[in-house]
């Protein structure tokens, strides 16, 4: 493509991207970050599809999706056909036909008149009663439930635990093995996050909290604090809340992020009818074309690359509806950033905001960054021009690639004096083919000068075309 991609894709991967040449090009035409489905891989299935994806590219990210406490059925052979009107039990042991698996305790949770969702609405229950920790329930919709399928229980706070023992199993794994992110199913507040932070530990390894019931939107706040980004997973969310609601919850989710500085990654059913045919629907077009106007970080493929027959040809559309989305982006200085204790980062952003508008012929941004959030904060403005990142860590490199319009990459500079540092940026840009000799940048960042001994931090801002101090 001529054109860069400035939205990020995250794409699930399985049976139809397992084959090296599709992730080769899927990764050619614009997959950043790949995603596996915890609920579905076990510790050597991940093993196995991270070293897939190494051999593709150190550049590509890896993300685990553990369950969480989603709501699942147990497996049970054949489908169990229904009718409306119909009544079924839904019990709270292996003794009963069917029963939610993931948290057997269910009946304690819910009341009469509750709405289960099975299958992402596929069948519909209402429940009428609940004996001996059985949930007599009847079908309002549906024709068959099918084992191992989802739930969703509308409205209600459940208290089953956070995390399984097979979730923990699986963190553990990815933080030893160097993955770059975890994102947590069904994050309900501070506390659900804080259990996976003590897994991970003193891990690089960073948190996409995975918004999909009213405990997370009412909580938003608290959770980006807590986090390093949010997944918006329409799929369960909008069986969870009115789903008339779920375009402007998206709008206002994306909105609190870019004003938090956090990456937000929008989710699910994006084009899900490339899982069967070559093309997208019009409504998927327009779509994936209003999460990138309404500021997303990043887009998700699900089943389009993991079941799908188009995995590569889903990554072509997507990066062509961003791209040309894109061009219709407008600069925009992010008013109260919430980041009180940033604020010296916040300015910089802001500056250099201002000074783009003045001085327009700027080709790139440089940005020399320890910790990723300056960066992050410049991808919230939708400037013209290229941001480049400089880390010191091949992580979050990895890390930085779900931010929209970032490129970053890995230099560890250590300098006596500032006018050395700026002549090692401006080498490294040169001989990686970074910069080249007519760009006109604007390099800005947070030094650390000296030896091991003595550290001196020093800011930098400022302009320098190449074409005349080269």
């Amino acid at each position: 493509m001529n054109a860069i991609k400035k939205t990020k894709i995250v794409c699930t991967i399985g049976p139809s991207s397992w084959e090296p040449s599709t992730l080769k090009k899927m990764y050619e035409n614009g997959m950043n970050i790949a995603r596996i489905n915890g609920a579905f891989a076990d510790v050597n299935e991940l093993k196995r599809v991270a070293d897939l994806i190494r051999n593709v590219s150190d550049d590509i990210a890896l993300m685990l999706d553990i369950k969480g406490h989603e709501l699942r059925l147990n497996k049970f052979g054949e489908k169990l056909f229904v009718h409306q009107g119909q009544e079924i039990i839904i019990g709270s042991s292996n003794e009963d036909a069917i029963y939610p698996v993931t948290y057997p305790e269910l009946y304690k949770d819910i009341d009469p008149g509750q709405v289960i969702m099975i299958d992402k609405g596929n069948t519909v229950v209402e429940v009428m009663r609940i004996e001996n920790n059985k949930i007599f329930c009847k079908v309002i919709s549906g024709e068959y439930i099918e084992s191992g399928k989802g739930m969703n229980v509308p409205g209600a706070k459940l208290h089953n635990p956070s995390l399984t023992s097979i979730d923990k199993e699986q963190i553990n794994f990815v933080t030893k093995d160097s993955w770059d992110f975890v994102a947590g199913s069904f994050i309900r507040n501070t506390e659900d996050i804080e259990d996976i932070k003590k897994i991970i530990g003193e891990s690089d390894i960073k948190i996409i909290a995975k918004i999909e019931d009213q405990q997370g939107i009412d909580n938003i706040e608290s959770i980006l604090t807590a986090s390093y980004g949010i997944m918006i997973a329409r799929g369960d969310l909008g069986m969870e809340v009115p789903y008339e609601k779920l375009p402007i919850i998206q709008k206002e989710l994306i909105k609190l992020c870019n004003k938090a500085g956090k990456p937000v990654i929008t989710a699910t059913n994006m084009l899900e009818s490339m899982i069967e045919k070559p093309m997208p629907t019009r409504a998927e077009i327009t779509d994936v074309a209003n999460a990138v106007l309404d500021g997303t970080d990043s887009l998700m493929t699900s089943g389009e690359t993991t079941s799908g027959k188009y995995p590569v040809e889903t990554l072509i559309t997507m990066s062509k509806i961003a791209i040309e989305s894109e061009k219709h982006l407008k600069p925009q200085l992010v008013e109260n950033f919430k980041l009180e204790n940033s604020r010296i980062s916040v300015a910089m952003t802001n500056a250099v905001y201002e000074f783009i508008e003045q001085i327009p012929e700027v080709t790139k941004i440089i940005v020399y960054s320890k910790k990723g959030l300056s960066p992050r904060l410049l991808a919230r403005l939708n400037l013209p021009v290229c941001i480049v990142a400089l880390v010191p860590k091949e992580t979050l490199k990895r890390q930085l690639n779900m931010s929209k319009n970032l490129i970053a990459y890995t230099f560890n500079g250590n300098y006596l004096d500032r006018d050395k540092a700026v002549k090692g940026i401006l080498d490294f840009g040169l001989e990686n083919g970074i910069l080249n000799h007519k760009d006109k940048i604007l390099l800005f960042g947070n030094l650390d000068i000296g030896n091991d001994n003595s550290y001196n931090h020093t800011n930098m801002f400022e302009y320098i075309d190449l074409s005349k101090t080269i």
